[in-house]
């Protein structure tokens, strides 16, 4: 069952996960607020029991995007793939055996690599995300740090929380996935040698500045980077909405 944390509802305690995170209550530049309960950001949801995939469903999720490669949906199913509660959906962010990639010498040039990598599979999240304006939806990796946390970040940016506040959302996720450092220490695919993927497990958030510059260099926002990869001036804006309180 979850309940909520002393941290103003942010982080839920979610039996079977560890990173289960709320959006909302971020102060904008403009002194906005992001919503609650309308964007959740999580790590693995495989090991789910029953009462805590209904109280997912009880909190309002009716979308789940999960962005995890073939390899960890084989070995780690999502509960929520065959439920009738919810409607799943599967995009494959990248390959966890690209930390290898010789070119990537940081999270934070994983990070941007994904963003100028992946710039299709992240129109279609960002796409359904757009699409889904009257329901809470949940998306997540398998620790909830790298592609969850570059969603999370675009989101954020575009709602326009300023970047030391995205940092400090991401560094939250090192104290929430302490528990399952081994389990994931042992997801390690064999192609990787253990000194590099060791230094991939980390959330230190230079290596999202890293990734928010070079978007504000590149593109000189999230918006202008949504844009970018082929999403409409509308799906953004449908985005924004959810993502902000309305003002009266």
């Amino acid at each position: 069952m979850y309940k909520h944390s002393a941290n103003e509802q942010r982080v839920l305690q979610i039996e079977g996960a560890y990173n289960v995170r709320d959006l909302g209550g971020y102060l904008t530049k403009d002194g906005r607020t992001t919503r609650w309960g309308v964007l959740f950001r999580a790590d693995g949801l495989h090991k789910l029991t029953e009462e805590s995939h209904g109280a997912l469903v009880n909190k309002g999720v009716r979308t789940v995007i999960d962005l995890r490669h073939t390899r960890e949906l084989e070995e780690k199913k999502n509960v929520f793939a065959d439920s009738d509660k919810v409607n799943y959906h599967n995009v494959s962010l990248i390959n966890p055996s690209a930390v290898g990639n010789a070119q990537i010498h940081s999270l934070g040039d994983l990070y941007i690599n994904i963003l100028e990598g992946s710039k299709a599979e992240l129109l279609q999240v960002f796409s359904l995300l757009a699409d889904r304006t009257d329901q809470a939806t949940l998306f997540h990796c398998a620790a909830g740090k790298d592609k969850t946390g570059i969603v999370a970040a675009l989101l954020l940016d575009l709602a326009g929380v300023p970047h030391e506040t995205i940092r400090e959302d991401y560094a939250l996720t090192a104290s929430c996935i302490a528990p399952i450092m081994e389990e994931l220490r042992s997801d390690r695919p064999s192609s990787v040698p253990e000194e590099i993927y060791e230094n991939f497990l980390g959330s230190d958030p230079i290596n999202m500045m890293d990734m928010l510059n070079h978007i504000e260099s590149q593109y000189g926002d999230s918006e202008g980077y949504l844009l970018s990869i082929g999403m409409s001036d509308e799906q953004v804006q449908a985005l924004k909405a959810q993502l902000l309180k309305v003002e009266y």
